[in-house]
């Protein structure tokens, strides 16, 4: 093993989150321990404990890194509701196909049954966040009438976070080039805006 240069705390501590990101997301969370984490940042097993106190602490930290991640993913206040719906997939999608190990963090029940208690209700509480954001969404743009309002609003968001969920880890987006990856996630959004707009209930 190549030991790198000494870098400063914060470097380093975000070099083990990337590290364990990237552990998780290629190889799982069995291939997940000190050594493997240390291996892959290229330091000591004992100079990972001079930046963390444990394992434990180790993921605490990986999941404050992924949620705020996640919270730049909420589109701005003052676009309309039919494109902050739409946006907040796109960004979510794509930040997700970008790292294996974040999508690992939110979509495996395996990670609820690992993480320490504060992390798994932090994620929860992610993830309550995000669908007050979508149901909201909903309900503003069926008040304005650009989402239609034949369908619960409860539902329309098991819809729309189908939607995202359908793209992230599909197969062969990682590989694809970006535009081959912005050119998919286009179409799929643009499908989700036919389902739920105002215009799509009208025409039947």
């Amino acid at each position: 093993m190549k030991i790198q240069t000494r870098k400063n705390t914060f470097e380093r501590r975000k070099e083990i989150v990337d590290a364990v990101l990237k552990i998780i997301g290629e190889r799982g969370l069995t291939a997940l321990s000190t050594k493997t984490i240390a291996e892959e940042v290229g330091v000591t097993t004992g100079a990972l404990f001079r930046h963390f106190p444990s394992l434990e602490e180790i993921l605490r930290e990986v999941t404050r890194f992924a949620i705020l991640q996640i919270e730049e993913t909420f589109p701005d206040e003052s676009i309309s509701p039919l494109e902050k719906i739409k946006l907040l997939a796109k960004n979510r999608i794509t930040l997700l196909n970008s790292c294996n190990g974040l999508a690992w963090l939110l979509k495996s029940e395996q990670a609820f049954l690992t993480l320490p208690k504060d992390s798994v209700e932090s994620l929860r509480s992610m993830m309550k966040r995000s669908k007050r954001f979508l149901l909201k969404s909903v309900k503003d743009g069926i008040s304005e009438g650009s989402i239609r309002n034949d369908i619960d609003p409860e539902v329309l968001i098991v819809i729309i976070m189908g939607a995202i969920h359908s793209m992230i880890g599909l197969p062969g987006m990682k590989k694809s080039s970006n535009k081959k990856q912005l050119s998919e996630i286009k179409k799929v959004l643009n499908g989700l805006e036919i389902m739920i707009s105002k215009t799509s209930s009208n025409s039947k």
